[in-house]
């Protein structure tokens, strides 16, 4: 069977080119073509572009310098409120950096579309002033309120996931709680990086609020974990959270640091995880399934082949299609809840090899806007 559907390119960034990659390969085994989701994509739509900055002039030299800053807009992620309405928040990022302006860093800007994503409206900002905001997802609760979690940084110093809640549809938004923090002097949390960020929320079965997040605070236990995937748990819709759950850690490999965790409740009911592991792995991409969304198998996870970094992971609402992307531009699509994987059409022209300049297409997502029907 050969399940065909279209797709929408949004664009967080200055330019996009669209071609047709190779199709219909599957990844798991070449000679079966009985099971394939297959993707056409169509126009690019532009959510936000905000301008690059140039780094130029003797003032921006030298050790002040935070490259950090200046980057435009990036890492879009988005939000269904209702079949036409949609919101999307990104990182703005329009100064030089708390290193050179005192209140600079990251912002998160809200966007509102009333078309199925056809055009957008910024209606929103969050700021931590002299911090860095960026790693923003939403999820919507039953009784409308908008949780959103992100990450609030000062390199080396401190680090904070933050939630943030919106009761008017993300017109206004009032911090709410702290999954996890790490807070030390200047400095003191480099070397190596002890950060916590990269945080994913999804709502369980037993309809507790879970989130899944990339933790580098293991580096320094005895046993050391140079960056594990976590799990949180809160009871109470997002106003506090419990234990923290080891998801992911590579056992005896110490160097190896899974990071970029995404995750879905499939229409088996079981719950698929998706992230990258680094350095000796390369930023390939993993998964592992879990049956309730708490407990998962202590091994590191099943590699998907032809994907890495920065995966996501959509569960069509009909059927049991699977689609991810990686960093790489690919797209794997699955309808047997993961047992075997496809390479479809890709929405990317790249201008380089993946090896040569893996930054072309980073920190991607996709969302069904309606039946058959999905976005980047």
């Amino acid at each position: 069977m050969i399940s065909n559907f279209k797709a929408i390119i949004y664009l967080l960034i200055s330019s996009v080119f669209l071609t047709a990659c190779k199709t219909q390969e599957s990844v798991n085994n070449p000679d079966d073509q009985n099971t394939k989701a297959d993707i056409s994509w169509e126009e690019t739509k532009v959510i936000n572009k905000v301008p690059v900055l140039n780094y130029s002039g003797d003032f921006l030299q030298g050790p002040d310098l935070d490259t950090h800053s200046g980057q435009g807009s990036q890492y879009g992620r988005m939000l269904k409120l209702n079949n036409i309405t949609w919101l999307a928040v990104y990182i703005i990022s329009n100064n030089y950096g708390y290193r050179i302006e005192e209140d600079g860093g990251y912002m998160l800007e809200i966007a509102k579309s009333g078309d199925k994503g056809n055009t957008w409206k910024p209606i929103s900002m969050i700021e931590d002033e002299g911090r860095y905001l960026d790693n923003g997802q939403m999820i919507l609760l039953s009784n409308g309120t908008i949780i959103l979690a992100c990450r609030s940084v000062k390199w080396k110093e401190s680090y904070l996931l933050t939630v943030y809640k919106s009761s008017d549809n993300g017109l206004s938004w009032t911090r709410n709680s702290i999954i996890d923090s790490n807070e030390g002097s200047p400095g003191e949390l480099g070397n190596p990086d002890k950060g916590i960020c990269e945080p994913h929320l999804l709502i369980l079965d037993n309809g507790k609020l879970a989130v899944m997040y990339a933790n580098e605070k293991h580096v320094i236990d005895a046993v050391s974990c140079s960056q594990i995937i976590s799990e949180k748990i809160s009871e109470d819709f997002g106003e506090s959270w419990g234990n923290e759950i080891w998801a992911v850690n590579k056992e005896g490999k110490n160097s190896s640091r899974t990071g970029m965790p995404v995750w879905s409740k499939m229409k088996n009911d079981k719950y698929i995880l998706f992230y990258e592991i680094c350095d000796p792995e390369e930023c390939n991409i993993y998964y592992k399934i879990s049956d309730d969304g708490l407990t998962w198998p202590s091994r590191h996870g099943i590699q998907l082949p032809n994907q890495s970094g920065t995966p996501y992971v959509l569960s069509m609402d009909e059927g049991f299609i699977l689609v991810v992307t990686s960093d790489k531009g690919n797209f794997s699509t699955s309808i047997d809840f993961g047992n075997t994987w496809y390479l479809t059409q890709c929405a990317w022209q790249h201008t380089s090899s993946f090896i040569e300049d893996w930054a072309q297409t980073i920190s991607s997502s996709i969302y069904e806007i309606e039946p058959e029907k999905i976005s980047i």
